[in-house]
């Protein structure tokens, strides 16, 4: 009984600590940015890099709106990327009142 419950407690411990990660769109992240920047949660966006802006800033857009975000070296992918290719990014929201929201990569960047 007293390993059942240890798992148990374990096991809800464990839900809480692992960083909630979670399929937005654009536009979603975007209504949504101060919350999300709030929790740290590190969200999944399906779409297109479509260019670059900056030393490690890019262009992001898919069917519902664009962001930048920002791209470390490590997390860029091994090929140049393809406007005609849908890409997976993982990122946490970067929310400051009075400036745009921005992406910033916390995971390798793939092909979709």
């Amino acid at each position: 009984m007293k390993q059942l419950l240890l798992s148990i407690f374990l096991l809800t411990t464990l839900a809480w600590a692992v960083p909630r990660q979670e399929q937005y769109t654009v536009g979603e992240v975007l209504r949504k940015a101060r919350q999300l920047d709030r929790d740290s949660t590190t969200v999944q966006l399906i779409g297109y890099i479509t260019g670059k802006v900056g030393k490690g800033l890019y262009k992001f857009v898919d069917k519902t709106a664009e962001i930048k975000i920002y791209i470390d070296d490590n997390y860029l992918p091994a090929k140049p990327f393809d406007d005609r290719v849908q890409m997976v990014v993982y990122a946490w929201v970067q929310y400051e009142q009075y400036k745009p929201v921005t992406l910033k990569a916390n995971r390798l960047v793939t092909e979709f």
